[in-house]
C-alpha cells in the first residue's frame, strides 16, 4: 500500500513538473517568440505602450537578438521616442553588420537631420553589401534631397523602380520629390500611378489633395479626400485629415457632422468627441462643449486634452479658480504645450494673479516664438502695469513679423501717449485705421490723443466717427461725455447720451451711463433714477448696483447702500468688488467685526486682493487683532501693490503697534511723500511715531501739517489732543 501511495505522488509530482515546464519554462528562444508575437498582435491593435512592454520581454529572453532590437526601434520611434529608437536600430547592425534595414532606418534619420555626412558612411555601407540594394538607392534619395538636388533623388528612385516598377511607394515617393519641385502636373502622374497600382494607398490620395488645394482646386480636393475616407471608412486618421480640410476652410457645419457621424459609429471615439469640443469651444457653444469634455474625462480623468478644454470651458463661464486648478495640471503634465501655459495665464489675469499670468504666458511666446497672441497679450500686461519699455519690446517683437498687425499698432500708440509722445501716437492710430478702416477702435483712440492735445472738436469728431461704425461703443459715448464736460458744457453730454438712445440696441447700458454721469456732478437722485432704469431693463447689470449704492453712501445712507450691494452680491456671490464695498460701508459705520467678514470673503476668493488683505490688516492693528497676522496681511499687500501709499500706511501703523518704531516711520515717511503730503492720517500716524521714537520736533511738524490741512478726517480730534500735548513740552 505504501508503495502504490508513493508511486502515485511521483506520478503527480511528474505531472506537476510537466505542467510547470509547459507553463513557466521553454528555451529563451519560446519566450522571445512569445514575447514577439504579443509585440506584433499589440502594434496591430495600434496599443504602442504594450507592444513596448512585449519587445522589452523578448529583449531579456534573448538579448543578442538583432531582429528584435531593430523590431523594438521601430515601435520606440512610432511612440516618439527618436533617441532610444536610434540606440536600438545601432545596436541591431553592431550585432548583425550585414542588416541592411536597420542600417538603411537610422541612415535616413542622419539624412532627415541634415547629417549627410553620416548617412553617406552609411550609404557606402549598404552599397559595399550590396550595390543594388534598394534601400541604398532610397537612402540615396534621401540624401539627395537633404542636399536639394531634386533630379538626382528621382534618378535614384527610378533605378529603384526599374528593379520594382509595381512598387506603389516608389511611385509614391517620386510624386512627392516632383511636388517639391512644383513641378505639379509630373507630381499628380506619380500619384495617379501608385493608385493605379494600390487603389487603398490612401496617402497618395491626401497628397493630392494637398496638391489640388494648394493649387486652387478646392472642390477636387475634397474629392480625394471623401475617396481616401470613403475607401478605408474604419481608418480615423483619414477622417481628421478631411476634418483639418473643412477646418482650414472655416466649413464648420460639414466639419461637425464628419464627427457626430463618427460618434454615432463609434461611441467610444475619444478623438471624435476632442474635435467637436475644440470646434463648439469656437462657436461658443458651452452646453454641447461641456457634455463631450465630461465624456473625454469620464473615460480619463486626467486625460490632459480633457482637462485644457475644462480649463477653457471654466474660463468662458467666469471660473477663473477652477481653471487654473485644470490648466495648472496640464501645463505640469505637459511642459511643452503652449496652450496650456496661454489659458493660465488668462486666467491668473481674471484672478489679478499679474505677476504669476505675466510669467506663464512669457513661457506660452518661448514654446511657440511664431504665435502672436501671447506677445500681444504680453504687452497688454506690461503696459497696464506701467512697464512701458517691456511693453514696447513686445510690440516689435510683433511688428518684425507683422507690421500691419493692428493690435500692435493700437499698443504702439497706446505706448506712445503714456510716453507724452502724442504726434507719434496720432501717426500710429492713423496707420491702424488705414490697417482695418471698419474698426472703430482706431477712431477711439486717435479722439483720445486729440483729447490730451485739449483739441476737443476734432477729439469729438472721431468718437462720432467711431460711434457711426459701431453704435454700440459705449466707451466712445462715455468718453464724449468726458470731452463736453472737460469744454464745461455737461447739458450737452446729457444730450449727446439721450441721442444714442434711438441707435444703440444696448439701452441699459446707456442709462447707466447717464446714472453716472448724473453722480459724478452730485445729482444723486437724478442718478439713481436712470440706474433703476437700467436695472429694470437688465436686472444682471451688478455696476448699475453698485453705482445706486455709490450714490447713497455718498450721501450717508449707509444702509441703503449696503441693500443695494447685497443685491449685486446675491446675483452674483462671487464679485469681489460689491465685497469690498460692503466691507468699507461698515467701516464707514465702525462696524470693523463686520467689514472684516466681506474683506475675508474677497480674500478667499483671491488670496492676493490686495485692497481686502490692506484693509483687514488695518482693521486687526486698529481693533485689537493679532498683530502678527495683521503684518502678514498687510506684506500681502505689499507684494501685489508694492507702490500703494495706502499700503505702507498700514505696514506703518502696525509696526508702530509692535513697537519697532523706525521701521514704522520708514513706511509712514514713503507713504507721506507719494500722497504727496497731503494725507492728514499719515501724517497723523508719522507724528505718533516720531514721539514714540523721541523725536519731539519732528513729530510737531507733522502733526502741525495734518491739522493745517483743515479737512474733517476721522483722527482730527486726537490730532488736535497730539499738538496740545507736544506744544506744552
Amino acid at each position: 500500500m505504501r508503495k502504490i501511495l508513493l508511486g502515485i505522488v511521483a506520478l503527480l509530482l511528474l505531472g506537476g513538473g510537466v505542467v510547470a515546464y509547459t507553463q513557466f519554462g521553454g528555451s529563451p528562444e519560446v519566450k522571445r517568440d512569445r514575447a514577439l508575437k504579443k509585440a506584433k498582435a499589440y502594434l496591430a491593435e495600434a496599443k504602442i505602450n504594450e507592444a513596448i512592454i512585449e519587445y522589452r520581454n523578448a529583449l531579456r529572453a534573448d538579448p543578442n537578438s538583432a531582429e528584435v532590437h531593430y523590431e523594438f526601434g521601430m515601435a520606440l520611434l512610432k511612440q516618439g521616442d527618436v533617441r532610444a529608437g536610434y540606440r536600438e536600430l545601432v545596436r541591431a547592425t553592431d550585432l548583425k553588420p550585414d542588416f541592411i534595414k536597420a542600417r538603411y532606418q537610422f541612415a535616413v534619420m542622419h539624412a532627415a537631420s541634415k547629417d549627410t555626412k553620416r548617412a553617406k558612411e552609411e550609404l557606402e555601407k549598404i552599397r559595399q553589401q550590396d550595390k543594388e540594394a534598394k534601400e541604398g538607392h532610397y537612402l540615396a534619395a534621401q540624401i539627395a534631397m537633404a542636399e536639394k538636388q531634386p533630379d538626382m533623388a528621382i534618378q535614384e528612385l527610378e533605378a529603384a523602380l526599374n528593379k520594382e516598377p509595381n512598387q506603389a511607394a516608389i511611385h509614391f515617393d517620386i510624386g512627392q520629390v516632383y511636388a517639391a519641385k512644383r513641378d505639379y502636373p509630373a507630381a499628380e502622374s506619380a500619384y495617379r500611378k501608385t493608385l493605379e497600382i494600390d487603389p487603398k494607398f490612401h496617402r497618395a490620395r491626401v497628397a493630392l489633395a494637398q496638391l489640388y488645394a494648394g493649387t486652387g482646386n478646392q472642390e477636387k480636393a475634397e474629392q480625394e479626400l471623401l475617396l481616401a475616407t470613403q475607401g478605408d471608412p474604419e481608418n480615423e486618421a483619414l477622417l481628421h485629415i478631411l476634418g483639418n480640410f473643412y477646418s482650414s476652410r472655416r466649413r464648420f457645419d460639414d466639419l461637425e457632422k464628419l464627427y457626430q457621424d463618427l460618434v454615432k459609429k463609434k461611441p467610444d471615439s475619444i478623438i471624435a468627441k476632442k474635435r467637436l469640443t475644440e470646434l463648439y469651444l469656437a462657436k461658443n457653444e458651452r452646453k454641447q462643449a461641456r457634455q463631450y469634455v465630461d465624456d473625454i474625462l469620464k473615460a480619463n480623468p486626467g486625460d490632459k486634452d480633457g482637462l485644457f478644454f475644462r480649463g477653457r470651458l471654466n474660463l468662458i463661464e467666469n471660473d477663473p479658480k477652477k481653471a487654473i486648478e485644470d490648466l495648472y495640471a496640464v501645463t505640469r503634465d505637459a511642459p511643452q504645450f503652449p496652450f496650456g501655459f496661454y489659458f493660465l495665464g488668462q486666467a491668473q489675469i481674471r484672478q489679478n494673479e499679474i505677476n504669476e499670468a505675466k510669467k506663464n504666458i512669457a513661457k506660452a511666446a518661448e514654446l511657440a516664438p511664431n504665435w502672436i497672441e501671447p506677445k500681444i497679450t504680453l504687452g497688454q500686461l506690461h503696459l497696464a502695469s506701467g512697464d512701458h519699455e517691456l511693453a514696447a519690446e513686445e510690440v516689435e517683437k510683433v511688428l518684425r513679423v507683422q507690421p500691419n498687425n493692428e493690435d500692435a499698432l493700437l499698443m504702439k500708440g497706446a505706448i506712445a501717449i503714456r510716453k507724452g509722445t502724442t504726434d507719434q501716437a496720432l501717426t500710429t492710430f492713423q496707420q491702424a485705421q488705414k490697417v482695418n478702416p471698419k474698426n472703430p477702435a482706431a477712431h477711439i483712440n486717435m479722439a483720445a490723443v486729440y483729447a490730451v492735445k485739449k483739441n476737443y472738436p476734432e477729439a469729438l469728431k472721431e468718437y462720432e466717427q467711431a460711434l457711426t461704425l459701431d453704435p454700440n461703443r459705449i466707451d466712445a459715448l462715455s468718453s464724449m461725455a468726458q470731452v463736453y464736460q472737460l469744454q464745461g458744457n455737461p447739458k450737452a453730454a446729457f444730450q449727446r447720451i439721450e441721442q444714442q438712445l434711438s441707435k444703440a440696441k444696448n439701452h441699459a447700458a446707456i442709462y447707466q451711463l447717464l446714472g453716472q454721469l448724473s453722480i459724478r456732478i452730485k445729482e444723486y437722485a437724478r442718478g439713481i433714477e436712470y440706474l433703476e432704469k437700467a436695472v429694470h431693463l437688465n436686472p444682471d447689470l451688478s455696476s448699475a448696483y453698485f453705482l445706486i449704492g455709490t450714490a447713497y453712501a455718498a450721501q450717508k445712507q449707509f444702509d441703503t447702500a449696503i441693500d443695494q450691494y447685497e443685491k449685486v452680491i446675491k446675483t452674483n456671490p462671487k464679485a469681489i468688488q460689491p465685497l469690498m464695498m460692503v466691507g468699507m460701508l461698515y467701516d464707514m459705520k465702525k462696524q470693523p467685526q463686520k467689514a472684516n467678514g466681506y474683506y475675508q470673503k474677497v480674500l478667499d476668493l483671491n488670496k492676493n486682493f490686495a485692497p481686502a488683505a490692506n484693509n483687514l490688516a488695518y482693521n486687526y492693528s486698529q481693533h485689537g487683532g493679532n498683530l502678527d497676522v495683521a503684518l502678514t496681511l498687510a506684506q500681502k499687500a505689499r507684494e501685489a501693490n508694492p507702490n500703494d501709499p495706502g499700503v505702507a500706511d498700514t505696514l506703518g501703523w502696525i509696526h508702530f503697534k509692535k513697537g519697532t518704531y523706525a521701521t514704522a516711520i520708514a513706511f509712514l515717511k514713503e507713504s507721506d511723500e507719494k500722497f504727496k503730503g497731503q494725507n492728514p492720517t499719515v501724517l497723523y500716524h508719522l507724528a505718533l511715531a516720531h514721539d514714540k521714537n523721541g523725536e519731539e520736533k519732528l513729530a510737531r511738524e507733522s502733526v502741525q501739517k495734518a491739522v493745517a490741512l483743515g479737512q474733517n478726517f476721522p483722527e482730527a480730534a486726537e490730532a488736535k489732543k497730539l499738538l496740545e500735548s507736544l506744544g506744552s513740552k
